[in-house]
């Protein structure tokens, strides 16, 4: 009798794991945005909220928390402990880049990392009204002028940009602005002379009123080839990042599984490729795991390098602190 009720408990304990990790997601899942509607994130998160719905059979919904360049939305997904109900969805650089400059509440080993989906096309834009339209007309433009009006979205690209302004022999007034939203329409109408984009120029470009005068990345972009790179054009320092889904630490194993093979499904979805590469122009990219995590690794050691050989006098005394509103 003892035997046959100890067999009964095991069984019934693993028919409530089995149904306990099915019965995820039993209530709405949050995406964490850090950056305002307008730009390609938001572009991009709207479709995959849509198709990662329909693959859980829940609800899905974005919810806008923009502030210090994404690093507002990621001090807060590493202060949840809902599990996987709260998710975020963001470029690579808060998680890598924030930690290493400034007094934040989190680091690269306080999230659950889930899969990247694409990567960014970081460029420097210009408007089609500018008086230069190449990266060299953009230096003698600068040179001249002795300063330009510099539209930021976050302290990388401000240091990048800073560094090429110490080495070409100009200087910048940084504009900040909250993505793409805030950088597309001082760039169209003039009132900056050069800005980051993350990736909304590519509207603009097909339209005629931006003009990509460089990239960011390790290679050539893929919708913008003839366009160089920074290391192309001789400097040792660049800027890449991916965008991708965490979760908070405390991630179930099974959770983490569900989620991995829901986005695998996404990433397969026509209207998420068309979203993706078409709309946005972004290659897709799938990494998981350890694979995942080292990419993150080695473009933090790479942005602790460029950190070495400058350093900001205007921050170099700076204490700036994200911590979760």
């Amino acid at each position: 009798m003892r035997q046959n009720f100890a067999i009964f408990t095991f069984l019934w304990m693993g028919l409530l794991s089995s149904v306990s990790a099915s019965d995820y997601p039993s209530k709405p899942v949050n995406i964490l945005l850090g950056f305002e509607p307008g730009g390609t994130l938001y572009t991009q998160a709207e479709v995959l909220a849509e198709v990662l719905s329909e693959t859980l059979q829940q609800n899905v919904f974005l919810q806008v928390k923009p502030g210090f360049g994404g690093g507002v939305a990621t001090a807060m997904l590493s202060d949840s402990t809902n599990e996987g109900y709260i998710l975020l969805f963001t470029p690579s650089f808060p998680l890598t880049d924030y930690p290493a400059r400034l007094q934040v509440s989190y680091s690269l080993d306080d999230f659950t990392y889930i899969s990247s989906l694409s990567a960014d096309q970081h460029a420097f834009v210009t408007s089609a009204k500018a008086p230069f339209n190449t990266w060299d007309g953009f230096l003698n433009y600068a040179r001249a002028q002795g300063e330009v009006l510099y539209a930021s979205q976050n302290l990388t690209d401000r240091l990048i940009m800073q560094r090429i302004a110490d080495i070409e022999g100009f200087s910048i007034r940084v504009i900040p602005v909250s993505g793409g939203a805030g950088m597309a329409p001082i760039v169209i109408t003039g009132d900056v002379d050069i800005a980051f984009s993350g990736g909304t120029h590519s509207r603009f470009t097909d339209s005629g009123e931006m003009i990509v005068l460089a990239t960011t990345g390790d290679k050539p972009s893929v919708f913008y080839p003839n366009i160089p790179t920074l290391a192309e054009l001789g400097y040792d320092f660049g800027m890449q990042s991916i965008r991708l889904l965490l979760a908070p630490r405390n991630l179930p194993q099974e959770q983490l599984e569900i989620l991995t093979n829901a986005l695998e499904i996404v990433s397969q979805d026509h209207r998420f490729i068309q979203v993706t590469q078409d709309t946005i122009r972004q290659p897709l990219i799938s990494l998981q795991g350890d694979e995942l995590k080292q990419f993150l690794q080695q473009q933090q050691a790479k942005l602790i390098q460029l950190m070495n050989n400058h350093q900001d006098p205007a921050e170099s005394d700076a204490i700036i602190r994200i911590q979760p509103r």
